[in-house]
């Protein structure tokens, strides 16, 4: 019996990337996709990718679902399969899936042995008969038979006044007969129910596939006292499953199967071995015909393979700076060592040396007491030898001592760079991730994407006039001479009139500055909306020598941006008001302050002098002469810089 331990649906997220074996128990691969059929609902197959084993590892696999055993608490499929069987299949490689029409599907079941679903059911039915009864199958990729679950998932829900209320949350896959159970929606919200998921029979929607949208065939008042269930408590077996149908007023699929079963096992036609291995073979050397659109994608695929094989190339780069930089250490380590034996050695000298003068001591005061003056004498001379010998040595072991010591901190910054090194590497390799996974990602975009452009052309809206603050973050930032400076980091709002205050920039890098983040005025970029990239105008020089902040301490009041304002040149857009005389009501006192003491008549460029001028005076008194050697270089660049901007 079906329980919460033993459940009859699980959803496709959660069988996505359990592992494949055979009877063996030996691991063959794992899940990949799971592909809907958009007719009727039903798992039309699975697609396996089977590691390395066989030498199969660069192709995906198209498996028939009656030919994987669930094993629920082991997280596994068993895929029971000759090794010669395995060895011939056809497969097709990951960047270029084939047009899946029940065509070609049908040679997959046939291949394994097995009867399409959609076939079942129908004696004495001819193959003109049969394809009536289906209608005209698709064979492009515009109207396709099947779309995975991880493409529908997502897709947005209407009601048949075109309303949004929702979005397509999951497809929870029988386990018995492998059909969509039900499909999970979460609420938009529109009628005050959005903490909560539906469960819909796939036979009460109707799927615009141009649309990416779902129309849920259900009045307004039916899904309005519809029970949802939480996130935590979803439908699990067919029992609690059986009220949801009857509610929508369909009835279970699985008790419609029941009722039709011994008529179609009764009914159905008997192929032979013999021919049913003709009819494959028909079916496997069937030719495919390329299109248009398959060799643009190639192309595409070819150029996004270029853009990894060059990532390649730069972690190969990098490993071998570290490889470099690990010798570097070890030699530094082997000279820190001698250094470290010379330096015990001398001690050990100067220890002998410090025992002979104590003896020489002890007998230049016995020659005294014995009024041997030649001995006191010669002992004397000994004497002052020895010392100068021990001054010597002394410095040489204080030099030694300051040779470890640099060459201890050159080791440290070497393991510094080492780790940086790492870091870059490691940075890179995400990045290479990333691309690929964009390369899995393109094939579905697309399609969506052309749509997108071609909507917004007949609009007439090449340039808009807004974007959101979550798909300007990440973008990169170049220069005038086209060099990648870093990436848009996040924007910074101004809480008392919604200005964007700052982009926060990191250089990733670019001129050694890649442990900090930079504050830069909104009014410094410009936008290349179709290379996703903005322009910062700014000379190198300026960059090397801005003030950026760490990862823990952002600026978060006007004072403090205030500084970075003037440094590139631009007047704080607050202060704007200031200049042309218009007063500014305020709800603040600290700014309400600061505007008296300004006076009603003060310039802009007053205000950022006075204010300058004050920050100054606090700077002098506790800055040391280094640090005003380094304010005085920033602030003749600054002024240089207005001079050529505003003359």
């Amino acid at each position: 019996m079906a329980d919460r331990n033993n459940p009859d649906f699980l959803s496709a997220s959660t069988l996505k990337g359990d592992k494949v074996i055979n009877a063996a128990g030996e691991d063959l691969g794992k899940i990949e996709e799971l592909m809907i059929d958009l007719r009727d609902g039903r798992l039309a197959f699975a697609v396996l990718s089977f590691g390395g084993f066989l030498g199969l590892g660069d192709k995906l696999f198209a498996i028939p679902w009656q030919a994987l055993t669930l094993r629920l608490h082991d997280h596994a499929f068993v895929f029971d399969i000759p090794k010669e069987n395995l060895e011939k299949a056809e497969g097709f490689d990951k960047d270029n899936w084939p047009i899946t029409s029940r065509e070609w599907l049908s040679t997959v079941y046939g291949y394994y042995g097995y009867q399409p679903y959609w076939q079942i059911g129908m004696p004495g039915e001819t193959e003109s008969e049969r394809m009536a009864r289906m209608g005209s199958t698709s064979t492009d990729r515009e109207n396709p038979d099947f779309l995975s679950a991880g493409t529908l998932k997502g897709d947005k829900v209407v009601n048949t006044a075109g309303e949004d209320i929702g979005k397509i949350e999951e497809f929870m896959i029988d386990l018995q007969d492998g059909k969509v159970g039900y499909v999970v929606v979460s609420h938009g919200g529109i009628l005050g129910l959005g903490d909560k998921l539906f469960a819909i029979p796939w036979q009460a929607f109707t799927l615009k596939i141009h649309e990416h949208a779902f129309v849920l065939n259900v009045s307004k008042e039916t899904f309005d006292n519809a029970e949802g269930f939480d996130k935590d408590n979803w439908p699990l077996t067919r029992e609690e499953l059986s009220r949801t149908y009857s509610y929508y007023g369909y009835q279970p699929y699985w008790q419609t199967g029941m009722a039709a079963q011994a008529g179609v096992s009764a009914a159905m036609p008997v192929e032979s071995e013999s021919e049913r291995m003709a009819r494959m073979e028909r079916e496997r050397q069937a030719p495919l015909v390329g299109t248009e659109e398959e060799r643009k994608t190639q192309q595409e695929r070819e150029r996004l393979e270029e853009l990894r094989r060059t990532q390649e190339e730069k972690i190969s780069q990098l490993e071998k700076q570290r490889m470099e930089s690990e010798k570097q250490v070890e030699t530094e380590r082997e000279r820190l060592a001698r250094l470290e034996r010379e330096r015990i050695e001398t001690e050990r000298q100067a220890q002998a040396e410090k025992q002979r003068l104590a003896q020489l001591e002890k007998e230049l005061q016995e020659a005294r007491r014995q009024e041997k003056m030649e001995s006191v004498t010669r002992l004397e001379e000994e004497l002052r030898s020895v010392q100068v010998q021990e001054g010597t040595r002394r410095d040489r072991l204080a030099q030694l001592e300051r040779e470890c010591t640099e060459a201890q901190r050159q080791a440290e910054t070497e393991r510094q760079r080492l780790a940086q090194l790492e870091r870059e590497r490691v940075e890179v390799e995400s990045q290479a991730e990333k691309e690929r996974e964009r390369l899995a990602q393109l094939e579905r975009e697309r399609a969506e994407a052309e749509t997108l452009i071609q909507t917004k052309v007949m609009a007439g809206r090449e340039m808009p006039d807004f974007l959101s603050a979550s798909t300007i973050k990440t973008d990169r930032v170049v220069n005038a001479a086209g060099e990648d400076l870093g990436r848009i980091e996040e924007l910074m709002i101004d809480l008392e009139n919604g200005k964007i205050a700052y982009a926060v920039l990191s250089f990733g890098g670019f001129l050694g500055m890649a442990d900090k983040f930079f504050a830069i005025p909104w009014q410094a970029f410009t936008l290349r909306p179709h290379e996703h990239a903005f322009l910062l105008d700014i000379p190198k020089d300026v960059l090397e020598r801005a003030e950026g902040f760490d990862k823990d301490n952002w600026p978060l009041t006007r004072e403090e941006l205030s500084r970075t304002y003037i440094y590139y040149g631009y007047q704080p857009y607050w202060q704007t008001g200031v200049a042309a005389g218009m007063p500014r009501e305020t709800t603040q006192p600290q700014r309400t302050a600061r505007t008296e003491r300004a006076g009603p008549l003060e310039t802009a460029e007053e205000v950022i002098a006075r204010q300058e001028k004050e920050r100054i005076e606090q700077l002098e008194k506790t800055e040391t002469d280094e640090e005003r050697l380094e304010r005085l270089e920033r602030e003749k660049a600054v002024a240089e810089r207005r001079e050529r901007k505003y003359h």
